[in-house]
């Protein structure tokens, strides 16, 4: 292991909590993609887990382990796509925010607009779905 790698992955929950806007997508994404994020972590350790018991004849939780290994595969591929779309709807958030927050001249000029603005945040759109890519 690098040097400070056991002290990054403690303290992914509390870089996450107080990440600023601009940084998150890009912190989410180092957290469960990455070499050492959190995903990949415990891949390796559950085919560490596995291979130990091989090596002393547990077959069966073996095979337990290294199924679980191949689902979490397949879970963090899942996050990454996840964490893709969290940086696209981060900025898309972000884009329509400051449009709202900007006042037109004419907003200005007579000081309420044509149609009222309302204070509640705009509706989400619905969620995107996609085939996720499958490793067999």
């Amino acid at each position: 292991m690098r040097p400070g790698t056991v002290a990054r992955s403690v303290d992914w929950n509390d870089r996450l909590a107080a990440a600023r806007l601009e940084e998150f997508a890009e912190l989410f994404q180092e957290a469960i993609t990455e070499d050492f994020g959190a995903v990949a972590r415990l891949h390796q350790m559950l085919e560490t887990a596995s291979e130990w018991c091989r090596a002393h004849g547990a077959r069966g939780i073996a095979s337990e382990l290294g199924a679980l290994a191949d689902r979490l595969t397949d879970l963090g591929e899942e996050l990454h796509l996840v964490g893709e779309d969290v940086g696209h709807e981060i900025h898309s958030r972000s884009h329509r925010a400051a449009a709202a927050a900007h006042v037109s001249p004419v907003v200005s000029v007579r000081g309420t607009s044509v149609g009222q603005q309302s204070d509640a945040p705009a509706p989400l759109p619905p969620p995107t779905v996609r085939s996720l890519p499958r490793s067999r």
